[in-house]
């Protein structure tokens, strides 16, 4: 594989940072600080985004933030990426309908990326935003890698810190039936998870402690291996407390191309948790038919 360009990577990291963070301004030592780029350096590439208008500086200020130019290629990247329009139009009325908050994201390398967000959760949760992306380590992306071979399971998996990947790997069998079985993922919410997420903001949002906070994510992950994660049998008059339900938008290869999320159910009986499964899924498959794509075989 072909080595990219120090400046072209330092360039992508500075356009994901601000993609992360809209509305937001920065000076050079700001991002100096949370990206941990040389200060030459990252003058240097400011400067080029700047006379691209990928960037605009502010001229008392001295502060950096997203120009006129990234519009331009977002238009043209949603022209091409028919599914994601299609599932931003049906994540508002959704939002609606379910009073809770939707989120559209796509699996890029080994992160989450949002795409788009809207609504309000019912529970507490991590602040998710458009352009932050997370680490994708096991149970987390499980409709990502429901349908996938076992190969891109097991990469998936190796993810995982080795003092829990044997867990997992007794674990993760059950739960990816279940969601391809039913057509989408349901999780619990629990106080582990909350911290799962929190961590993996905190690793989203200060990219230079990354290699800290990966011990405390495997420590949380191992616990959560130890809870019910998935809710695999759906008790119809049972209470929960969901953390997410998840479907998958295929492509017209019938690969997962973009997850719709419902994030955050309060004290919901499983029948109403089958119905909104239901209604997500249905969702789902329609953005996927509209897009051209189809359901795995």
């Amino acid at each position: 594989m072909v080595r990219p360009a120090l400046a072209a990577g330092r360039a992508v990291e500075i356009l994901n940072f601000f993609a992360a963070h809209p509305g937001q301004a920065y000076t050079l030592s700001e991002l100096h600080t949370a990206l941990g780029i040389n200060l030459a350096s990252a003058l240097a590439v400011l400067q080029a985004l700047e006379d691209g208008g990928y960037l605009v500086r502010h001229p008392r200020r001295k502060t950096y933030e997203l120009g006129p130019a990234p519009i331009a290629l977002g238009d043209a990247a949603l022209r091409g990426n028919r599914a994601v329009d299609l599932a931003r139009a049906e994540l508002r009325s959704l939002a609606g309908e379910f009073d809770t908050e939707l989120v559209a994201s796509v699996a890029i390398g080994d992160e989450v990326v949002i795409l788009a967000v809207e609504g309000r959760p019912q529970l507490a949760s991590a602040d998710v935003r458009v352009g932050q992306r997370l680490r994708m380590v096991p149970p987390l992306g499980q409709v990502f890698h429901a349908w996938s071979p076992p190969a891109e399971v097991d990469a998936w998996l190796d993810r995982l810190d080795e003092r829990v990947r044997g867990t997992a790997r007794i674990h993760l069998p059950a739960t990816l039936g279940a969601v391809r079985e039913r057509g989408y993922s349901i999780t619990l919410d629990s106080p582990t998870r909350t911290r799962i997420g929190d961590t993996l903001e905190r690793m989203a949002e200060h990219p230079r402690e990354a290699p800290l906070l990966r011990d405390r994510l495997a420590e949380l992950v191992a616990a959560l291996g130890e809870e019910e994660y998935e809710l695999i049998a759906v008790d119809p008059d049972t209470t929960y407390d969901i953390s997410t339900l998840v479907a998958p938008v295929f492509d017209a290869a019938g690969r997962v191309a973009v997850a719709l999320t419902l994030n955050g159910l309060k004290a919901v009986t499983g029948r109403r948790v089958g119905d909104y499964g239901e209604r997500l899924g249905a969702v789902a498959r329609l953005v996927t038919r509209r897009s051209g794509g189809r359901a795995p075989e």
